[in-house]
Order: structure tokens, then C-alpha cells, then sequence
């Protein structure tokens, strides 16, 4: 059987283009060790039709995902399936995980428009909070994508940046104070997490919220980050599809050829 490996664009893997690529290509040596014909392509090369019986994909272009929805169409399995990784957007990401409420920071979505307006009607009754302002559509490409700002100059600052880069949408999301908790995830069966490097032992609660939330975006291979606060209540803050997994490639890469067999070994 034959499975297919695509890069992700440069452009999504703003200081992570080498580890994005090690770990599909981890991934896809250790399916071959386990007897599967594997390839590998660049986004730009998708093909309109491919004989391979399973996509690990990491593009995020909308070209490349129209593409590969309609091979999806055909009956092709693809890990992240396209719509998950469109789930994965940031506006589509908030509006879903707000729907279900799914334990996160208090969280908008605004025009740019909109957020120019409410900053002026509010501007006189003073500043308070501290927020985080981040690009509508994608995950960060370029550092200003996100930002965090305690003042209308920061907030102002932001805005002009987002207009320049004709970014029509921002999701603000306030500041939660507490550690940063990365994790990482293959299915439901391999989770890790990692505060500042070292290892850390996620709550049952933690998980649960994980894979709930896993589950409503549809990704498989999946990362993100929550904050733990100093009371010990948790918050997601991000998820997305297939990261790096820089911390843990080796493990992850044995855990996702393992997640393909089964799911091959399924379907045949």
C-alpha cells in the first residue's frame, strides 16, 4: 500500500520549516520500515489525481486543500482531512470552540472596521486589560500576526499593521496570567505535554477538554497550547493541526505510523 507524505508551505512554518519537514519525514521512514511504499511531495506539486491509498498531509493553502477535498471525494483517506485543518483557522477555530463551550480565555472576533469603531466610542471611559490580538484566518506567519497589547497605542499600532496587510479580521483574546502548557497528539492514544521544555503530566480534565476539542475540529495529529493558572484552572488557547513536535519527534513519529497502519489495516 501506497502513502503519500505533503510538506507544508514555508509561509505556515515561520521558524519551523526544518522541524516541519523531519517530522513527516520521520513519519514517513518509520511506515516504511513497517512495509509501506512512501513518497513525498511539495504543496506546489499536487497532482489532480494520485494511486496512493493514504495522505499524511500538512498543507494549509486553500489551493492545495481544494485539491485534496476532491481526492477525498474520491474515497482517499487524508490525515488531516481538509476541513479539519480549515477548522483549524483561527476565526473558524474560536467560532466552534465558543459554540461548545470549550474552556478557553474570553475571546472575539472583530472586524477591523468594527474594532476601529468600538476603540473610538470607548477611547474616553480609559483603558483596561491586557489582550492578545491575533490574525483572523491563520495561524501566525509573521511575528506582528500576534501581539499583546495593554494600551489604545498598542491596540492602534496592531490595527495599522493588520490594515497594511489587508488582514480583514482579528480575534482578540484576553490575557489569562499562568505557565504555558504545550501539547501534542496522535488520535487518543498519544498525548504529551511539556511546560518550558520538561515534561508534564496532564490532568484527566485537561485531557478530556484535549480530545473533546480535537474531535470538534476533526484533526488527528494535532498540538496546541493551554495556560495553566496559579489557581489551577485551564484554559486552551490554541490548537492546530500537525506541529513540529520538536520535543518529541522520535516518539510522535513511531506513534503516527502506528496511528496509519491501524487505520490501513482497517480499512482493507
Amino acid at each position: 500500500m501506497k502513502i503519500l507524505g505533503i510538506y507544508r508551505e514555508e509561509i505556515f512554518s515561520p521558524g519551523k520549516v526544518k522541524e516541519d519537514r523531519e517530522i513527516l519525514d520521520k513519519s514517513l521512514k518509520e511506515l516504511k520500515s513497517l512495509g509501506f511504499e512512501t513518497d513525498s511531495i511539495p504543496p506546489t506539486s499536487i497532482p489532480e489525481r494520485t494511486d496512493a491509498d493514504l495522505i499524511l498531509n500538512m498543507a494549509q493553502s486553500d489551493e492545495a486543500l481544494s485539491l485534496l477535498s476532491s481526492w477525498e471525494r474520491e474515497g482517499i483517506r487524508i490525515i488531516n482531512s481538509p476541513q479539519s485543518i480549515r477548522n483549524c483557522y483561527r476565526k473558524n477555530m474560536v467560532m466552534i470552540l465558543k459554540e461548545n463551550e470549550i474552556s478557553m480565555p474570553k475571546t472575539w472576533v472583530y472586524t477591523i472596521e468594527m474594532l476601529e469603531n468600538e476603540l473610538f466610542e470607548v477611547y474616553s471611559l480609559g483603558w483596561e486589560g491586557i489582550y492578545w490580538v491575533k490574525r483572523g484566518d491563520f495561524h501566525a506567519i509573521k511575528k506582528q500576526d500576534v501581539v499583546k497589547v495593554s494600551s489604545f497605542e498598542e491596540m492602534e499600532n496592531a490595527l495599522i499593521y493588520f490594515r497594511e496587510n489587508r488582514i480583514d479580521e482579528v480575534v482578540i483574546q484576553e490575557h489569562v496570567d499562568g505557565n504555558v502548557i504545550k501539547f501534542y497528539g496522535v488520535g487518543r492514544d498519544y498525548l504529551r505535554a511539556f511546560l518550558e521544555g520538561s515534561p508534564f503530566e496532564l490532568s484527566e480534565g485537561m485531557k478530556e477538554e484535549i480530545f473533546k476539542t480535537k474531535d470538534l475540529l476533526g484533526i488527528e495529529v494535532y498540538g496546541g497550547d493551554l495556560i495553566l493558572t496559579p489557581k489551577e484552572n485551564f484554559f486552551i488557547i490554541d490548537m492546530n493541526d500537525w506541529p513540529s513536535f520538536s520535543v518529541c519527534q522520535e516518539e510522535a513519529a513511531k506513534k503516527i505510523a502506528g496511528y496509519v497502519k491501524s487505520i490501513l489495516e482497517e480499512r482493507k
